[in-house]
């Protein structure tokens, strides 16, 4: 076994000599521990294979420059052992159970008003849920990869989520409940399967526009892409709002479309989230329902029953025919930069994106729903687009005259 071993200095020489080249490396240090060194970010990670109890196991021992080669070779020996011993009874808690002790703890240290503990509950039921029944010393890397990232969920609430479990995880780290945390370098380098989606600032463009360098490059799209381009752009919904926005949320009575605050992936809010129609809103997804009426599942963009067209599909032909100066979430921008400019109210203004009001005590004492001066900013909004639009998607709104 010890000719497989490498010397400290040795693997001293190997990491420099890797962190000079441009791809991710591990570099085997004898019986089962390695070395993880990415050039990009010029982390080094000693990683461990555990095999024992019929059970293979991938797990983060440290960082190089924190542990020596021998200490990490110790630290894995130990863990071995542990795994090798380790009776059939449970010894740690359900990951589900502790997580909710763990957000009793935490939201002790949040001021009164902030909008944290409604996030991390929200994360905690729609996505960290996943992995009930999972005990904290199973966790590892490849469980969470496995279980999120098939998940209709953004990169931005998944990314999120493991911060969460990773803080959990160090929560019982430093309790003595689990010998470390699995998950220390999961978000870290650019090799990780979840990091954050880039906002630049929300780009966007003056309304003036949005014909020229949205609708028009767009109108070679498919139908499904075309409605929902302009759904997103008369709504002023997020893009996981839209994405997964389902029938039965729509009451074309009311004219009125209600997100529920447990929607899948889309509203963190906790509370029902209300939208009233304009005219083009409801046209728009009323021509939509009948040339999908045969469809048997709930998402108004469905690729099957009952799932919803991935990202992808939205996004990629919208960065291939669009110019760089427009993403979606800047659509919000530019939408709450026209109403000020027609001199709406800043609350209906806000309220019309779904932003909370900013006065706590207007907060507090104000309880006026203000539905229909929204549906007003949302109708003078819904005309200005339906005088932008080309004829490909001026269709879309169009009354269909029912067949004799």
């Amino acid at each position: 076994m010890k000719k497989n071993y490498i010397t400290a200095i040795a693997l001293k020489n190997a990491i420099s000599k890797a962190l000079s080249e441009t791809k991710v490396k591990k570099i085997n240090c004898g019986n089962n521990l390695y070395v993880r060194v990415n050039p990009t970010s010029s982390i080094c990670t000693y990683i461990g294979r555990i095999y024992a109890n019929s059970k293979d196991t991938t797990v983060t021992i440290g960082r190089y420059h924190d542990i020596s080669l021998s200490k990490a070779r110790e630290i894995l020996s130990d863990l071995v052992k542990d795994k090798e011993n380790k009776k059939s009874e449970p010894t740690t808690p359900l990951i589900d159970d502790f997580i909710w002790e763990w957000y009793g703890e935490k939201i002790k240290t949040y001021k009164a008003g902030s909008s944290r503990p409604k996030n991390l509950r929200s994360l905690i039921k729609i996505i960290l849920n996943t992995l009930a029944g999972i005990r904290l010393d199973e966790i590892n890397a490849k469980i969470v990869c496995t279980n999120f990232s098939a998940m209709n969920q953004t990169a931005n609430n998944k990314h999120n989520a493991i911060n969460i479990l990773q803080m959990c995880l160090q929560n019982a780290y430093l309790k003595g409940i689990i010998p470390f945390n699995p998950l220390t370098d999961i978000l870290k380098g650019s090799e990780s399967p979840f990091k954050r989606a880039t906002s630049n600032g929300f780009k966007w463009v003056d309304a003036t526009e949005i014909k020229e360098k949205y609708f028009i490059p767009l109108s070679s799209t498919s139908l499904t892409n075309r409605v929902f381009y302009l759904l997103i752009m008369l709504t002023g919904f997020r893009f996981g709002e839209t994405r997964l926005l389902k029938w039965s949320y729509i009451d074309f009575d009311k004219k009125l479309i209600v997100i529920p605050a447990d929607a899948q992936g889309a509203n963190k809010t906790q509370v029902d989230y209300y939208k009233p129609m304009s005219i083009q809103i409801e046209r728009l997804l009323l021509n939509w329902h009948k040339i999908t009426s045969k469809s048997t599942g709930d998402f108004i963009f469905e690729s099957s029953p009952n799932k919803a067209i991935c990202e992808g599909s939205f996004r990629e032909p919208f960065k291939a025919l669009t110019t760089n100066e427009l993403d979606f979430h800047g659509i919000r921008k530019v939408i709450r930069t026209w109403l000020t400019s027609k001199g709406v109210e800043v609350n209906i203004a806000e309220l019309t994106l779904q932003h909370d009001v900013r006065s706590k005590l207007e907060k507090t004492y104000n309880k006026y729903s203000f539905t229909e001066e929204v549906r007003l900013a949302l109708q003078m909004w819904g005309d200005y687009v339906a005088s932008q639009l080309p004829p490909e998607f001026l269709s879309l709104i169009k009354v269909k005259e029912e067949s004799k």
